[in-house]
């Protein structure tokens, strides 16, 4: 391997081999799920030589990634590898496969004939009906990484997940990169985002409207409340007002406009919106590029291969970066919008938080317009007092927010 173990590396290590060489490994993203993963897979290829090493990936992009590391960080030849498509036929050592593929035919590739190893990365993802497809097969060896393996409603992780990868057996968080210097010192802004009158008229509306419709579930079960098609609908409604405010791309554009020349990420939930920013921040002058899923393979790829060389300094992305790259030299991620999922928030955070050589500070900026938004981002400030620096800044006190981006 190019890289030498950090502690908990080794730690881990040491407790994976211990466990029979089955486990789930909950590290802070950017903390080295990967690396840690590779000395996973050597340490079984001195006790099984002719193992099969098959490696789950969540996404098409993380199986590209994942193709590269094995060859740059594992020293493992290309002819070696496959990043596995349908109807494949493949006798290759290390296999890379997208997880909707997997659940289809993992059964049929690991089967009993030789020595097998399972590598699941963001393991929480096979934790539903389908998915959970992909964990079949025989294997020697297993091994599942997540910054986030519990799963909110529903009990999957020790249902589904845990019996075929093992139990979780060490945890890395942020506190302790933070403290080992394995991920960047960095500071979260959190910037008030005022809904103008119409959206805040309809926002209430709405809200009345769940409050109704949640009075009326009272009787029923949380996954009868979970599965309500009106609810659902209603929250989605509500989220979408919110995400949408006419404020939020004004106030992104001006983030970017004080941080021109670094590398920086933006982060929103509608595609839309993203190329309207995108636009704007072309006509301004900024070297700025977009990625989602809605764009061509190629083309998308090549976004982010020019965003990674330098080519541009500024990307756009609706959702699909949110696992899974990694461009250490991000200096500035804006999160425009979001969902209300914490996996979600740690993913983002991550995509910054790399250390990279000339890179002193990352800043996250996280716009907010609601009352639950506030109130959840002020519980993270609170659990993240002693980690980083927390500032609190509305749209309108421009000569302040001048100042605090010099600091």
């Amino acid at each position: 391997m190019k890289y030498d173990l950090r502690k908990w590396q080794k730690e881990a290590l040491a407790l994976w081999a211990d466990a029979g060489c089955r486990g789930i490994f909950k590290v802070v993203t950017g903390g080295g799920k990967t690396v840690f993963s590779q000395a996973c897979i050597q340490f079984a290829l001195e006790n099984w030589p002719d193992l099969r090493v098959f490696i789950v990936v969540p996404t098409v992009s993380l199986a590209d990634q994942w193709a590269v590391s094995l060859t740059e960080e594992g020293g493992i030849p290309k002819s070696e590898i496959t990043v596995y498509r349908r109807k494949q036929k493949t006798r290759t050592r290390f296999v890379v496969i997208v997880i909707n593929t997997a659940r289809t035919i993992m059964t049929d590739l690991a089967d009993s004939a030789r020595d097998n190893m399972l590598v699941v990365d963001e393991c929480h993802r096979a934790g539903s009906d389908q998915n959970a497809k992909a964990l079949g097969g025989e294997f020697v060896a297993t091994v599942g990484l997540s910054a986030t393996p519990e799963r909110p409603y529903d009990d999957n992780l020790e249902d589904r997940i845990v019996p075929r990868l093992g139990k979780v057996l060490y945890e890395y968080g942020l506190a302790e990169a933070r403290k080992d210097g394995v991920i960047s010192e960095f500071d979260l802004v959190n910037v008030n985002v005022p809904l103008t009158r119409p959206e805040q008229t309809e926002y209430r509306r709405v809200s009345q409207l769940i409050g109704h419709r949640s009075k009326q579930l009272s009787g029923c079960s949380p996954a009868e409340r979970q599965a309500d098609a009106r609810l659902n609908s209603l929250l989605r409604r509500r989220a979408s007002i919110a995400n949408n405010a006419a404020m939020r791309t004004a106030t992104t554009i001006r983030l970017i406009e004080q941080h021109r020349s670094k590398k920086c990420i933006v982060f929103h939930e509608s595609v839309t919106a993203i190329n309207k920013m995108l636009a704007i921040a072309q006509e301004r002058g900024h070297s700025a590029t977009i990625y989602h899923t809605g764009i061509d393979g190629e083309y998308r790829r090549e976004n982010l291969r020019l965003f990674r060389t330098g080519v541009f300094d500024v990307l756009f992305s609706c959702k699909a970066l949110d696992e899974g790259m990694n461009v250490p030299e991000v200096e500035i991620a804006v999160i425009a919008a979001a969902t209300a999922t914490q996996r979600q928030r740690i993913q983002r955070l991550g995509r910054v938080l790399r250390p990279a050589k000339h890179k002193d500070r990352a800043t996250v900026y996280t716009l907010y317009s609601t009352d639950a938004e506030e109130t959840r981002l002020v519980g993270e400030a609170a659990n993240l007092a002693d980690i980083a620096r927390v500032r609190w800044i509305g749209v309108s006190t421009q000569d302040e927010q001048r100042k605090d981006s010099r600091k």
